[in-house]
Formats: C-alpha cells, sequence, structure tokens
C-alpha cells in the first residue's frame, strides 16, 4: 500500500467561499482538467474552472485533487480478526473459525479495532462506506465519526422482527439479508420490502460459494445437511434447478435499490439477469481470490451493461480496507479493463450502489466539497489515471 496524500479536504458546515487550485482535477472518470480550481460554497461545489483563480486561493500544488473513494461493502466488525484465520484449509473451515474467534475477542475487542480502522478508512481517502453487521456494534463508530454512507444491519435464519431503518442526509441505516443459503425466503422478502419502503438499498451476499450454489441447485449437500442438523427446516424453500441469483430473482429481490455482493458464481444468464434488472453489483476480487482461489467476471458484467462498484470485504478476508488497494489489484488481474473503468468502479459506482450519487462520487457541481489531493506527477491525463489507480 502506497497511499500518499498531503490533504483530505472536507468542507460541510462552512458559509464560506473558497477556491481550490491543484495542477490537475479529476471531475469524473472521463473529464479531467489541467490546471483548473474548485470553486467552494456553503459546503457544496459551485463550478469547476479552467485555470488557475486571479481571486485569493488555496493552491494545493501540482498535483490532483480527485472524489473520495467509496468502499461499498465492508465488514468493521470484524477488524480484530486480521491476520488470524487461514485461506489454505477452505472457505468452511474459514467461516467456522471466525465466529469462534469473534465470539471469543468479545465486543470491547471487535470494537476497538473497528475504531481503527474507521480512522485508516478516513486516513486514506476512504470517505464512504457501505458496512454490513451482524452483531449490531458498529452503528454509533461510523455516527461518531467522519465516515458518511449506510450502515446495513445483516440478518440470518428465519425470524422476522422489527428493522430498524433510517434515511439521514449523512450516514443512513438499512437491512441486508445474509444470503440466499443462510436466510429463509420469507426472512429475505420481508427486509427487501422494509428497505424499498424507505427508498434505501438493500444488501445481500449472492453467488459466493461452492456450498450455496450446490444447496440453491441441488437441494443437498453439505449446507443442507448442515441446516438440517441445526433443526431449520428448508423444505418448503423454491429451490432446485435454479441458481441463486434466479433464485433471488424469484423472489423479487432485484431492483435497482438491490446491492448483489461478490456475484462469484454465476453464469451467462445470471449476469443478463443481474443486467436487466439494473440491480447493482459489488464486487470484492481481493477477498475472492483469498478465499476461493478465483475471481469475478468483471469484464463480463461490463460487457452486459452492469457498473460493478468495489468493496473489501473484511480484515478477516483481506489485508486492507482501502479501496486504492482494490482499484491496484483489479488493474493488475483485469488487464482489459481501462483505467477510466476502475477509477469509476472506486467512486461514482459505488456512489451509486449506495444511493448517494448526488452526494459524492464525482467533484461536479452540486456535490459536497469533500475531495482528495493526491502529490502526483502525471504526464498526460491517461498516464494520470493510472497512476491513481496503480496506488503509485
Amino acid at each position: 500500500m502506497n497511499t500518499n496524500f498531503e490533504n483530505i479536504v472536507c468542507i460541510e458546515n462552512s458559509n464560506k467561499r473558497e477556491l481550490h487550485r491543484a495542477g490537475w482535477i479529476v471531475v469524473d472518470p472521463f473529464t479531467i482538467i489541467e490546471n483548473g480550481h474548485l470553486e467552494i460554497e456553503n459546503g457544496l461545489i459551485k463550478g469547476v474552472h479552467k485555470g488557475a483563480p486571479k481571486e485569493k486561493s488555496i493552491d494545493h500544488g501540482p498535483g490532483v485533487l480527485m472524489p473520495p473513494l467509496v468502499n461499498a461493502h465492508l465488514h468493521l466488525e470484524l477488524s480484530a480478526l486480521k491476520g488470524a484465520l487461514p485461506f489454505d484449509r477452505g472457505f468452511k473451515f474459514w467461516v467456522k473459525m471466525l465466529l469462534e474467534k469473534r465470539e471469543a475477542l468479545g465486543d470491547e475487542k471487535l470494537i476497538k479495532a473497528a475504531q481503527k480502522a474507521v480512522k485508516d478508512l478516513f486516513n486514506s481517502g476512504n470517505l464512504y462506506v457501505g458496512d454490513i453487521s451482524t452483531l449490531g456494534i458498529i452503528k454509533p463508530i461510523i455516527q461518531d465519526s467522519a465516515l458518511n454512507g449506510i450502515c446495513f444491519h445483516e440478518f440470518l435464519g428465519s425470524d422476522i422482527q422489527p428493522f430498524f431503518i433510517q434515511k439521514n442526509d449523512a450516514v443512513s441505516f438499512s437491512v441486508a439479508g445474509h444470503a440466499p443459503h443462510t436466510s429463509s425466503p420469507q426472512l429475505l422478502k420481508a427486509l427487501k420490502r422494509q428497505s424499498k419502503l424507505y427508498g434505501l438499498p438493500f444488501s445481500i451476499h449472492v453467488a459466493e460459494s461452492d456450498d450455496e450454489s450446490e444447496f440453491i441447485n441441488d437441494k443437498k449437500g453439505e449446507w443442507a445437511n448442515f441446516l438440517t442438523s441445526r433443526g431449520i427446516d428448508w423444505s418448503s424453500w423454491d429451490i432446485g434447478s435454479k441458481t441463486s441469483v434466479a433464485y433471488i430473482a424469484d423472489l423479487g429481490l432485484l431492483d435497482p435499490l438491490t446491492i448483489a455482493v461478490h456475484v462469484l458464481n454465476v453464469n451467462n444468464k445470471d449476469v443478463e439477469m443481474l443486467a436487466r434488472s439494473k440491480a447493482k453489483v459489488c464486487v470484492c476480487p481481493r477477498s475472492n481470490q483469498n478465499l476461493h482461489g478465483k475471481l469475478p467476471d468483471i469484464d463480463q458484467m461490463i460487457k452486459k451493461g452492469i457498473q460493478p462498484c468495489l468493496g473489501t470485504d473484511s480484515l478477516a478476508s483481506c489485508d486492507s480496507l482501502n479501496i486504492f488497494d482494490e482499484m491496484a489489484f483489479v488493474g493488475n488481474h483485469y488487464p482489459k479493463l481501462d483505467p477510466e473503468t476502475i477509477f469509476a468502479m472506486g467512486t461514482i459506482n459505488g456512489a451509486r450502489a449506495l444511493g448517494i450519487e448526488q452526494l459524492t462520487g464525482t467533484l461536479s457541481k452540486g456535490k459536497k466539497a469533500q475531495f482528495l489531493y493526491r502529490p502526483v506527477k502525471p504526464m498526460n491525463k491517461k498516464d494520470l489515471l493510472q497512476r491513481i489507480i496503480s496506488n503509485e
């Protein structure tokens, strides 16, 4: 990781008018201004201009002003498990050890590690998050931080209970279903109804593991045996002869307010189904490689019209929560993707997935006055984005 900032600028509650100049400004992946400045007023971007301002301004230097990054899927409550779990003994063993070690640590240690992770996120320019929590301990940590985004409370099993959902300007609260093979169809549909009622995204892990795919398609396998051993009656679930994506589509879960996370074990029809539904897709390639030894087919997604965003998953499956690192990984492992596409995955695509594109994702007029300065020295516009996504 080589994230190098001179400053992160967040101007939210100021009535002052300010001008911020830099050698380069990345307004969005396809709009780059050389030698320009941002006009800020009342905490919002009022304009983006070419040339140095004639009035008094803040000159950040020859580097680049760019939008903050968006980590659309992470689990802050697992931050204390960084480096504590093996990847070479299979996904099921990893999950078993995760649950055991998380319980053994206790809330106090989990909270302390999450607080540190939140500071690290902000200091590395990752200002917006879509956090997934099953324990419900992360909400106050994010509320007390400088991060914005959505806290998703994740549910498993079959109990349908009151869900706390709230739409706010800075941090909203929504719900997530864990996965098609761990949450009953009744629970998943109830969660989706409630989040949709408030106009907030609903998140779900889907098509992540071989066990999930076997259970949903064949109605048997180790996961079926596990559910039965736990006294969970899945006999009424409308599964069999279908993929995980087709199953959640049949449940009515796929629409523009759904974030399908991972999307690893999918076929061409699944990708087409996701594209038609306009559901958002969030990929976590570094985590997928560590846990499953495979990568999502991002090229195919883009070919079908999907604009995926990036998440990191947790520090239990990845060595950082930094989207700069995730973009660099994508650049190294997906040579067909251009820098503009990868930059969009780490910024505006994530903002759209979380439903906050009116606030961030680009440095265009009307967005919040939050931006990063990186002291890069590019040769030209194309080289600029390449250096950013390569984390140089």
